[in-house]
């Protein structure tokens, strides 16, 4: 029997359902997917890959990999994460909230009124980043949905619901809170049926009560997102409205009661406001980085950066993308975008934390668990003293994909993990993905595990 055939048949039907499906483009294929900076200690970066949780604290010099059955999680979930002021790492799952507070050794899911819950959605105070909001949002046996918000001021260590249920026809998707007023509390969603009405509630007593606010030309099938809360201004509210053909950005200046389109994209993964709220960035590995000024808000395109998510801090814009064709999985730029200088890359990626013992969740499950996972990624291994090679200080890639300061970015070379390098193959981002999945075969087939449905 030809044992290769059937991963090559696995990679074409993957690709076949990428290209008619792009979030599947983020389901396994080794890919980040959210970017967190610790809000007291710059050097320690978070990222959340389909393949684990990926944490540095130097900056990203070197990198440790938590498997997912660590944190309590498998398969086709990818869990809303947030860093608060400690360095506790917290984690909404299918199955309630997970959180480590060791530094991502031991990890445990809460207790009480959150067990079992589908926590859909995580927010950290800005001005106090030791507090924490979380969304409930679980459909129940009669369908009714159970949808709560929930505080906590001790880096999650110890949560209470912030007001009472929200109403049992509302579907939760995200909420933030206003960085310059943490009683401004907005929640997105949509009603149940016969409209599916797509909504923003806004709260300006910390859950206490709401307003309802419909979000134009949202439903179920064009999701409202919560993408930022302007730092100065409570009432300036931005929102991803997810659609079936297209992506659009929507800003609101009094509170939610009124919208307007001003961005729109085959795809919006990533989407991230400046720290001082002057700029904004938008972005998909099918449409490029884009930037406008929040004074105007007229986009102009930087580059073809593959755009996997987004995160502004005053440390730089930090983006997701892919190694293979990008150079780096994780990058910073300094320069709204213009060049970015790899932050994460595999060979960066030294496996489990040799800090957690045996005797925590990390340490006694994910060691096993590596040397597939690195093969399926490839990671290289190659984690000696210091920083690795083409991670000097002031490297980078421009957004358009080229090269800039010597770091490798594309062409027939192998990436910097080790992986395949898909430049050569032609036929752009789709030809260069079926490429890597083809040469993959039947990794594909030997890394993955099943996938839980959701409640």
């Amino acid at each position: 029997m030809n044992r290769l055939a059937p991963g090559l048949g696995a990679a074409a039907a993957f690709v076949a359902l990428s290209a008619s499906t792009p979030a599947l483009a983020n389901g396994r294929y080794p890919a980040a997917g959210q970017i967190l900076v610790d809000p007291s200690d710059p050097d320690h970066i978070v990222v959340r890959a389909t393949y684990g949780v990926l944490t540095t604290r130097d900056g990203g010099a070197r990198w440790s990999w938590i498997c997912e059955a660590a944190i309590g999680y498998s398969g086709f979930e990818d869990p809303m994460m947030v860093v608060t002021g400690d360095g506790s790492i917290l984690a909404g799952l299918f199955d309630g909230l997970s959180a480590t507070h060791d530094d991502g050794c031991q990890w445990a899911l809460a207790e009480g009124g959150l067990a079992q819950r589908y926590v859909v959605d995580l927010s950290i105070d800005r001005a106090a980043p030791a507090g924490a909001l979380l969304l409930v949002s679980s459909v129940m046996g009669d369908d009714a949905i159970l949808s709560q918000v929930w505080e906590s001021k001790d880096d999650g260590r110890t949560w209470t619901q912030a007001g009472a249920d929200l109403p049992s026809t509302f579907l939760g998707v995200t909420l933030d809170s206003a960085p310059s007023d943490p009683r401004r509390i907005y929640v997105s969603g949509r009603w149940n049926g016969p409209t599916f009405q797509g909504i923003v509630r806004r709260s300006d007593d910390r859950g206490a009560t709401w307003e309802d606010f419909d979000v134009p030309g949202s439903d179920d099938r064009n999701l409202p997102y919560l993408g930022a809360v302007d730092p100065v201004d409570p009432d300036i509210v931005y929102v991803r409205r997810d659609g079936d053909g297209a992506d659009a950005l929507l800003v609101s200046n009094d509170g939610g009661a009124t919208w307007r389109e001003v961005f729109q994209a085959t795809s919006l993964l990533g989407l991230a406001l400046s720290p001082d709220g002057t700029k904004i960035a938008a972005g998909s590995d099918m449409d490029g980085l884009w930037i406008a000024p929040t004074a105007t808000l007229e986009f102009t395109r930087i580059g073809d950066l593959g755009v996997r998510c987004l995160t502004w801090t005053a440390q730089g814009l930090f983006a997701c993308a892919d190694e293979a064709l990008d150079g780096f999985t994780a990058g910073v730029s300094t320069d709204e975008g213009k060049t970015f200088s790899p932050l994460m890359t595999l060979d960066r990626l030294c496996g489990p934390p040799p800090a957690c013992g045996g005797e925590s969740s990390t340490g006694e499950t994910c060691p096993a668990l590596w040397p597939a996972t690195a093969r399926f990624v490839g990671a290289a291994g190659r984690c000696g003293a210091g920083v690795p090679s083409g991670a000097a200080a002031g490297s980078g890639t421009s957004a358009g994909g080229g090269e800039a300061g010597g770091a490798a970015a594309g062409g027939a070379e192998p990436s910097a993990g080790g992986g395949c390098s898909c430049e050569a193959a032609g036929g752009g981002r789709a030809g260069a993905f079926l490429s890597c999945m083809l040469a993959a075969g039947g990794a594909l087939l030997r890394a993955r595990r099943r996938g839980r449905s959701r409640r």
